[in-house]
């Protein structure tokens, strides 16, 4: 919600000025770039980020190639190159903690003094707060990463969205009376091993659902695996992309002493997350 605190500003100023609204970004990550080895753990892809950013009524999104040789640019280079001569822009808004150019040496400070020597207006947004706490994608990710799906909606302004294509498990869930479908979700962070209620978003049909993300341990796995049941569904979802909305979080990974058990608790799964469920679908 600190993003669209900026972008809703940036409009406005835009209609006001009879200007173009504008949104500046990179593709790909820059950890991508510079650091290959790091997972992303993204909280929105660059499809999902340009989609919000278009709700919002931006006329313009920048997509900048981001580069090791871009990432060296001094930042008073950076802002000549690509604010002024590109863009030709009139104001920003940025964040107070917005840091740009090689090694984010440049800072809101910095962005000022340009501002005086290009003729453009610096815009700082003071940092959002919900229930006294500043909101921050770092703060985000530790609700998410503890499994506290559902406080992190007021930070976020919506349900996490986890989203993937569906793959061939190992059928396990079929034999116990729950059939899933395994999900490949790319470099968006994963929530904390458990069970969740969901609505997911399969082609033209939004169905209630519970997500698995763990390592089975009941059978004896290791590798971490995204299971998605749907209630009352029986079509087959291989190949297709499907995105999943996080509501609640129905309970932790357990591991339980037998199959017939692990099928008993199913069975209350499902009945809480319907009622996790019950004010979103009706």
């Amino acid at each position: 919600i600190g993003h669209q605190a900026i972008l809703k500003k940036v409009v406005e100023r835009a209609k006001a000025m009879k200007g173009t609204s504008i949104a500046f970004t990179f593709e790909p990550h820059p950890i991508n770039v510079l650091f290959p080895n790091r997972p992303l753990e993204l909280l929105s892809d660059q499809e999902e980020k340009l989609c919000l950013v278009e709700n919002h009524g931006i006329d313009m999104i920048a997509i900048i190639d981001f580069t090791k040789k871009f990432s060296r640019q001094p930042p008073r280079e950076f802002v000549k190159t690509f604010l002024v001569d590109g863009l030709k822009i009139r104001e920003v808004f940025v964040g107070s903690n917005y840091g740009f150019g090689k090694g984010r040496s440049g800072n809101v400070d910095t962005l000022r003094r340009f501002g005086e020597e290009f003729g453009f207006t610096v815009n700082v947004m003071t940092p959002i707060r919900v229930n006294g706490q500043i909101v921050s994608s770092s703060l985000i990710r530790k609700l998410l990463l503890e499994g506290n799906v559902e406080e992190a909606v007021p930070f976020l302004g919506r349900p996490y969205l986890l989203k993937g294509e569906v793959v061939e498990g190992e059928m396990r869930g079929r034999t116990l009376g729950y059939p899933t479908a395994n999900l490949l979700p790319g470099d968006k962070l994963v929530p904390k091993d458990g069970v969740y209620a969901v609505t997911v978003h399969a082609g033209q049909n939004i169905l209630p659902g519970i997500v698995y993300i763990g390592t089975r341990p009941t059978f004896q796995k290791n590798k971490r695996q995204i299971e998605v049941h749907l209630f009352d569904y029986s079509n087959k979802l291989y190949g297709e992309q499907l995105k999943v909305y996080f509501y609640g979080k129905v309970r932790d990974e357990i591991k339980f002493p037998d199959k017939d058990s692990l099928v008993r608790q199913i069975e209350k799964d499902i009945m809480t997350a319907k009622n996790i469920l019950k004010s979103i679908m009706c």
